[in-house]
């Protein structure tokens, strides 16, 4: 029977993932001590190898801070829809 997909909070990730970088045991240890693939834990070091020069630069941005911009710009989107759609209910006649 196959297992459900198990899914590991982001701290459990970096926590692995620093370990393997240490490089004081074998990702394959580390994953078998943790009860996680290999591939998963290899793929995880990956993408923290990538994404590694883009904190550096700055590039990275704090989760809410990305998602806070998301949102001005979605009330902005909002907003000029609001004004559109008044406006064109006004010249069409039907504003109620």
């Amino acid at each position: 029977m196959i297992k459900p997909k198990q899914n590991y909070s982001p701290e459990f990730k970096s926590k692995l993932v620093l370990e393997a970088l240490a490089e004081e045991k074998t990702p394959l240890q580390i994953a078998v001590e943790n009860g996680v693939h290999p591939k998963s834990l290899n793929k995880w070091v990956k993408d923290a190898k990538l994404k590694l020069p883009a904190i550096f630069k700055g590039e990275v941005q704090e989760a809410e801070v990305a998602l806070q911009k998301e949102i001005d710009v979605l009330h902005k989107k909002i907003g000029q829809l609001t004004v559109e759609n008044d406006f064109l209910k006004k010249a069409s006649g039907r504003w109620t």
